[in-house]
């Protein structure tokens, strides 16, 4: 049985409505209406679903229904979605989460465990499991208390066992929290990460160009008299400081790159929407300019906030103009430091955690203090590591040669697509679909080459290890009411090559046909995809490419632990089917 089958199995069993269950389990009407249409399914690791099992059994409970209970339901629905519980798998991909979100060190914790590293690695990837589970689980909890006790670290830890930070403050009831989560917890990536993936799904640039008259934008010529330097105190004159820069390096003749990088609190000037709008229109006119931004990311806080961060930098990221970076591990929670610097101005800030609003900033446009600042803005960049690698169009073999480069090593890859496996379509097919969408011939070739470049690929990729891809199969109802494309991401370009039904169903007789034949591949078929213009690739434990088709095709790698073990431990997974 399906999922929205069972859901509406419950329905009727327990004599309700939607609107009734939709009280009981504090989600909206509209989301249910949607899971009983099959028009959308709940991930395995949600709340959603969670919520959703809560209130069938509280209803079950008040109808005198005994046999429904919240984990008999909880179980139900997710053996309905595809995904079957295992405890070793489970200990293993959250201990996993856990060290990369936290950024524990394995052999720290190995030596507080009084366990040999290489036994730790191996549980952690799944290869051991321990003699006694409850006591590891209580071990790692215990030892995780004690070494993650700032409030940032807390809320990280909060928003991983799905729990409130205040109920984690004393040590034993966050060591508890820990063993029961890494026993029966679901190892999932916070809702923050999927809210990312769908802002970037649903993301065009076309579309934010015009409302923001990005197009149309003029920038400023004409000088105007700031001092050469000046000591601003307080938070208002931080944000005039902040402006002057964007001022000062937008009409500058400078075409040296721009650096940024501040750990200090953003709240208080993100709460001021005026400040917010000049400050973005000031980093488009720099944009605008043609200068290059270096953006270091203090990724040090909570993670919830991080994405939220990241999510408004997306538009910015687009251009490719702008490399984003991060420093590694844990920096003090005693001072707050920012540097800006230009080819025509710098500022330098410091605070004391905590008393931001009294924090001292240096604006200044003189050359000793230009260069002064210039070289310790290089100096952080050759201690940064890349937040993630931007490939666009002008890129397109920078980022073929890296995925080729990084088959060649071997290890284990996962694919998350939104049509079907191009790599398995035959040159037959291809042109058959060229010529039937009216492709010029310049376009042709490139089609052909991206199809070539696809197919030498997954055959490295399998040559040298394992290769699992998840994709939609549609029913004939479902490519009738919206005939599917193939999927382009490779090409760099806007264009939609639309399928026939003669062609879609040949591709997927293809795709099996391929599974069939090479014992490395998995094939994973669902009903539909999670997103519409996202391709995944998943390198495990290194590294996560997310490639947008269209508006515009763009390629991020993402290498930062927290994010990428996140992603990696994502359910993609909806209405999965059989044979079609």
């Amino acid at each position: 049985m399906q999922f929205h089958e069972m859901l509406n199995e419950y329905l009727r069993r327990l004599n309700v409505t939607a609107l009734t269950l939709a009280e009981a389990s504090e989600l909206s009407p509209a989301v249910i209406s949607r899971y009983r249409s099959a028009e959308r399914t709940p991930a395995p690791h949600s709340q959603a679903l969670t919520r959703l099992a809560q209130g069938i059994a509280s209803l079950a409970e008040q109808k005198g229904d005994l046999g429904l209970s919240q984990e008999s339901v909880l179980r139900d629905f997710r053996k309905a979605l595809g995904y079957e519980e295992c405890g070793q798998t489970r200990l293993a991909a959250n201990l996993d989460l856990l060290v990369n979100v936290l950024h524990l060190r394995s052999g720290e914790m190995a030596r507080a465990l009084s366990f040999d590293p290489s036994y730790l690695s191996r549980i952690r990837m799944g290869q051991r499991t321990p003699a006694n589970p409850a006591a590891f689980a209580r071990a790692v909890g215990n030892y995780t208390a004690r070494r993650c006790r700032s409030a940032t670290e807390r809320a990280d830890l909060a928003g991983l066992l799905g729990q409130e930070p205040e109920d984690l403050e004393d040590d034993a009831s966050c060591s508890a929290a820990l063993a029961r989560w890494l026993l029966n917890g679901e190892a999932g990536q916070p809702d923050a990460t999927f809210s990312f993936l769908e802002k970037l799904d649903g993301f065009d640039l076309n579309d934010y160009i015009r409302a923001v008259r990005f197009d149309q934008m003029k920038v400023p010529t004409v000088p105007f008299q700031l001092p050469s330097s000046k000591v601003h105190y307080g938070l208002e004159n931080f944000r005039q400081a902040h402006l002057d820069f964007l001022k000062s390096t937008a009409i500058s003749r400078s075409r040296e790159p721009v650096f940024m990088c501040s750990d200090m609190p953003m709240e208080e000037l993100a709460r001021d929407m005026e400040f917010s709008k000049k400050w973005m229109l000031g980093l488009a006119a720099m944009l605008k300019k043609g200068l290059h931004l270096d953006m270091v990311h203090d990724l040090n806080r909570p993670y919830a906030e991080m994405m939220l961060g990241l999510e408004s930098w997306i538009p910015l990221y687009m251009t490719g103009q702008i490399s984003p970076w991060y420093l590694r591990g844990r920096h003090n929670g005693v001072y707050g430091h920012l540097l800006f610097c230009s080819g025509a101005a710098a500022v330098e800030g410091e605070c004391i955690a905590g008393d931001f609003a009294h924090g001292r900033f240096l604006f200044s446009q003189t050359k000793s203090d230009l260069s002064y600042y210039r070289r310790r803005a290089d100096v952080i960049l050759q201690t940064a590591q890349p937040l993630m690698e931007i490939y666009r169009d002008a890129s397109e073999s920078a980022y073929s040669s890296f995925l080729l480069a990084d088959a060649r090593e071997g290890g284990e890859y996962r694919a998350v697509l939104t049509a079907l496996p191009p790599h398995t379509l035959s040159e037959e097919c291809l042109e058959r679909i060229l010529e039937q969408n009216g492709v010029s011939p310049s376009e042709g070739e490139s089609a052909r080459r991206a199809f070539a470049r696809t197919r030498a690929l997954v055959a490295s990729l399998l040559q040298n290890g394992a290769y699992e891809e998840e994709f939609p199969v549609l029913a004939p109802a479902e490519f009738q009411a919206e005939p599917p494309s193939l999927a382009l991401s490779e090409l760099f370009c806007g264009a939609q090559l639309r399928y026939d039904e003669a062609g879609y169903r040949e591709h997927l007789r293809l795709t099996r046909a391929f599974a069939a034949e090479h014992p490395g591949y998995t094939a994973r078929e669902v009903g539909r995809s999670a997103f519409h213009n996202l391709q995944i690739l998943i390198r495990k434990g290194k590294w996560v490419g997310i490639s947008k088709c269209k508006a515009p095709p763009i390629h991020f790698v993402i290498r930062h632990p927290r994010l990428r073990a996140a992603i990696e431990n994502m359910a993609f997974l909806v209405d999965e089917r059989g044979e079609s």
